[in-house]
């Protein structure tokens, strides 16, 4: 009601009804001042305007809207890498990926995303494309990029805050955990690694804290169709703690039973705590990382064995002159006759860009490295990284070789990027060979 309708509906006093009356002409009231008056009839009640009724929204609208409103998105990589390993034709990959989205807008906590990927090469009999049908190159090194064409992500998911800020994602999917040591996407090569899973995210409404729980049925890796693990049974569990000022820590546990492949099928379970601190002079700061899991068979693996992984990485920061690093991860091994293993990982991230070491040797891994990011002009918009790696095994810590790796990226424009890179692996025992690996990368990308 408002100030205005309230007044109208206060009665009127006699007083002020007689002056009403004297107003309009009733003369006989000044001469009979004692009469009683007749009592006022109440003011009619004030009537608020209808509100103006808004037609609903068909549900079709809103979810044709939804797609209407979605956002494409293409990324066209071309690549040329060419390795040389010893004893071996040189291998030379000149090959194009181009993958094409689209992701809906969001309708009442869904969104669906769609994405194809597509990967061509100039002439795959100039080098070995991996463990697929191809017969072409097989005198040459591996360079794991086949000609391919798929569906590369589908998915549908549903977000609602209300319970415990949880998020259900369901279908073909990328699935990325801390550092990509033990699953990731390998996005380094042309064709992506995903899962067909359900995943559940939940921060069960605990600040800085999230938890994840993925079950796949299907491992779509990076040889192509041929290679995929197609008859997959694995548990992916990820709790994810915000540590204020110091970094993250992360529990896990990652079951993995997989027909096609009955060695890597281990369950391993660990933890990560990594993160960065300034220090007291303006500009230093310190990076760290430490990493423990245990590994043991489970499945169909024809080997008992069990086996523990650990890794410790410590950066310092400076303004002038880059940051320096050096860092210690061990694959560990059960007497020498099984080797710790990550096979969902992005393998190429780790133990060197020669790729020597995606499967772990029997008798472990040990890998000591250093490295250097060196500052380069702002204005270039470029970023250089050098690193060392000395190899040896985690049984008898004999030497397998040494590496040195060098990567430069350069970011012309928004949408427009290009990378070099160059591995030169020397190998020092019976097993390995001496290999070079140069790419050259140009990325547009909207």
């Amino acid at each position: 009601m408002t100030r205005f309708d309230a007044l109208t509906r206060m009665p009127l006093t006699r007083v002020s009804l007689a002056g009403i009356a004297a107003a309009v002409a009733v003369p006989v009231a000044w001469a009979q001042p004692d009469a009683p008056t007749a009592p006022e009839a109440p003011a009619p009640a004030a009537t608020e305007p209808a509100p103006e009724t808004v037609a609903a929204v068909p549900v079709g609208d809103q979810i044709a809207g939804a797609i209407k409103n979605g956002k494409v998105s293409l990324d066209i990589r071309t690549r040329a890498e060419i390795a040389d390993l010893e004893g071996l034709d040189v291998a030379q990959a000149y090959t194009i990926r181009t993958r094409l989205g689209y992701l809906t807008d969001t309708w009442e906590g869904f969104q669906l995303f769609a994405e194809f990927e597509d990967v061509r090469t100039l002439d795959d009999s100039l080098y070995n494309d991996g463990p697929g049908e191809s017969t072409d190159g097989l005198d040459r090194s591996i360079v794991a990029d086949p000609e391919t064409s798929e569906l590369n992500q589908a998915w549908i998911t549903y977000a609602n805050k209300d319970w415990l800020d949880s998020k259900v994602k369901a279908g073909r999917q990328l699935i990325v955990f801390d550092d990509q040591r033990f699953v990731g996407h390998v996005r380094w090569r042309q064709d992506d690694q995903t899962f067909d899973a359900v995943r559940l995210d939940s921060t069960f409404d605990i600040p800085d804290f999230n938890f994840s729980a993925s079950y796949v049925t299907q491992v779509n890796r990076i040889f192509g169709e041929e290679a995929d693990f197609n008859d997959a049974d694995i548990v992916l569990l990820n709790a994810q703690q915000k540590v204020k000022g110091w970094g993250n820590l992360s529990v896990f546990g990652y079951l993995l039973d997989i027909d096609e492949s009955p060695a890597n099928s281990s369950n391993t379970v660990g933890f990560r705590f990594a993160g960065k601190r300034p220090l007291e002079q303006k500009g230093y700061g310190l990076n760290y990382a430490f990493s423990y899991a245990y590994q043991e068979d489970t499945g169909l693996n024809p080997t008992d064995y069990d086996a523990s992984y650990y890794a410790v990485d410590l950066g310092l920061k400076t303004p002038k002159y880059g940051t320096f690093g050096a860092g210690y991860e061990v694959l560990g091994t059960d007497d020498g006759t099984f080797g710790f293993r990550t096979p969902l990982a992005t393998l190429h991230k780790f133990n060197g860009f020669a790729d020597q070491f995606l499967v772990t040797p029997a008798a472990g891994l040990e890998d000591i490295y250093a490295y250097v990011a060196l500052p380069l002009p702002k204005e270039s918009k470029a970023k250089a990284k050098f690193v060392y790696h000395y190899f040896t095994d985690n049984d008898n810590r004999d030497e397998f070789g040494q590496e040195l790796d060098m990567v430069i990226t350069q970011k012309w424009t928004e949408n427009v990027s290009g990378l070099a890179k160059l591995a030169y692996f020397y190998a020092d025992a019976t097993g390995f060979r001496d290999e070079v690996v140069l790419t050259f990368d140009i990325n547009i990308k909207f």
